[in-house]
């Protein structure tokens, strides 16, 4: 039976072409808008962590390298293991007088706005408590208020994209629109702090100052984003949905997914090789390069301005050839342009590096928009096979995937930065680095990425799945998945 529950007619597809003016046209924008600007907020706040919390930690905390990538791991495994909870919770959200007013899903964005931008306000804050174990322990808080943020906005904000439309071409618009915003917010949240710290100084008073200009950006990104979705379509739990949460069966229900699994596995290493490039790139800037941060919010511009500029591009053309051969390509492109890094060095030409930023950047688009567009389609092909609305729960999965691979970049470029001899600061300027050291970040910036695209290319030539067949439920118990 279709749980779908509209709100507004109009709010499907954009195939629907609803007169310029009218409220369904007004409608599919607002959604379009909120589409954008989830992920801007939740990857403004990620992407500052993700690029300058390691530093800040070594360079300005002075915790050794090996304990700070401990400890973001440790708080990524815990986020990881919350995402299926909050996934099955968004699913099956019980607190009635707010389901018929916000639909299941807006209470959790609303929360995760607020919870996000104050983790990361208390992490680049973190005072100078005279003693590198209270200072961890502080950390390791902020980054659970900051985790459990992410989880907030990304697992619903997800679920309502694939609730908003029944077509797959419309769904894989409103992704682009999502990696759009992506591409915005890593640019408020990797681009920007490196010219402020660039411009303020870099230490903990610049990084407190940097922390609460994009945490502000944050929360108001998210309350907008929560008033345009206020009439998104909404879907409602099935009523043969289980009550009680069970990480084992969501395990079983998104292992038995055989478009999903596939996906799944191909995922962990997309994201094992950008969290540990993106991690590393900070460093490898400094040390490497020797450039200031001035030029790697440069870089992160140019990188995301040819994200941005490629989504039409993208969208048409995996149209023609589809998503799976786009996505395999982008992989392979982004793999060989961040293994081109072995050979750079101080001395290089500008316009190399600038060729190169772009290049990744349409990569990276391409990556993004084809993982989650096939997501989208995998899970849809559960509510074909099942009849149920459990979109929560495949988010909360993606997402689990997504922590535990970030968990495990983050803490092999601890080890092997500490491995091989990387040398922790208190100063915000950085200690003088062994050839061993340099060595160690070269490798996490360039040879585990390509790795990790090579193997996760390998996994996805296996996926197949029509889109067209997940219009409509298969015929006759039709499986739609090829063998």
């Amino acid at each position: 039976m279709d749980t779908t529950a509209r709100i507004n007619a109009g709010s499907a597809g954009a195939d629907a072409r609803p007169a310029i003016g009218s409220p369904a046209w007004r409608s599919l924008w607002r959604i379009r808008c909120g589409s954008l600007l989830i992920p801007l907020g939740h990857a403004a706040a990620q992407n500052i962590v993700t690029l300058l919390g390691l530093r800040f930690l070594t360079d300005n905390l002075g915790v050794a390298a090996a304990a700070a990538g401990m400890i973001f791991a440790v708080v990524k495994i815990y986020d990881g293991l919350l995402d299926p909870a909050v996934g099955a919770w968004s699913d099956n959200f019980g607190w009635n007088w707010a389901r018929e007013r916000w639909g299941r899903r807006l209470p959790f964005l609303f929360a995760g706005g607020l919870a996000m931008p104050l983790g990361v306000v208390l992490l680049f804050g973190a005072p100078d408590f005279g003693s590198v174990l209270v200072a961890e322990l502080f950390v390791t808080l902020a980054l659970i208020i900051h985790a459990t943020g992410y989880t907030l906005l990304t697992i619903p904000g997800f679920a309502m994209v694939v609730e908003a439309s029944e077509d797959h071409h419309e769904r894989t618009r409103l992704m682009a629109w999502r990696v759009l915003g992506n591409s915005i917010g890593m640019l408020i949240g990797s681009a920007l702090p490196a010219r402020l710290l660039a411009v303020w100084g870099e230490d903990r008073h610049a990084h407190l100052g940097m922390s609460l200009v994009i945490a502000g950006i944050v929360l108001v990104a998210v309350l907008v984003a929560v008033w345009c979705m206020r009439d998104a379509p909404r879907t409602v739990p099935s009523q043969t949905a289980p009550a009680r949460f069970s990480l084992a069966r969501q395990a079983r229900l998104a292992w038995a997914n055989r478009p999903f699994r596939t996906l799944a596995m191909a995922h962990v290493l997309l994201l094992l090789g950008t969290a540990i490039g993106s991690a590393a790139l900070a460093y490898f800037s400094r040390y490497v390069l020797q450039k200031s941060d001035a030029w790697l919010g440069s870089y992160i511009l140019v990188a995301t301005i040819a994200t941005v500029a490629s989504m039409p591009l993208w969208v048409r053309g995996t149209a023609i050839v589809g998503k799976k051969a786009g996505y395999m390509g982008a992989m392979t492109v982004y793999g060989l342009m961040q293994l081109a890094w072995l050979t750079a060095t101080p001395a290089e030409a500008m316009s190399v590096q600038v060729v190169r930023a772009a290049i990744i950047g349409v990569a990276s688009g391409g990556m993004i928009l084809c993982a989650y567009a096939m997501l989208s389609d995998a899970v849809r092909y559960d509510y074909i096979q099942s009849g149920e609305r459990r979109e929560g729960a495949f988010a909360g999965f993606t997402t689990l995937f997504d922590k535990l691979s970030a968990a495990l970049a983050l803490a092999l470029m601890g080890w092997i930065l500490a491995g091989m001899g990387y040398a922790p600061s208190v100063h915000g300027t950085g200690a003088v680095q062994s050839a061993s050291a340099l060595l160690g970040i070269r490798i996490c910036l360039a040879v585990i990425p390509a790795l990790s695209m090579l193997g996760a290319v390998l996994i996805v030539a296996g996926y197949h799945l029509d889109p067209a067949s997940l219009l409509d439920p298969p015929v006759d118990g039709l499986d739609p998945v090829a063998d």
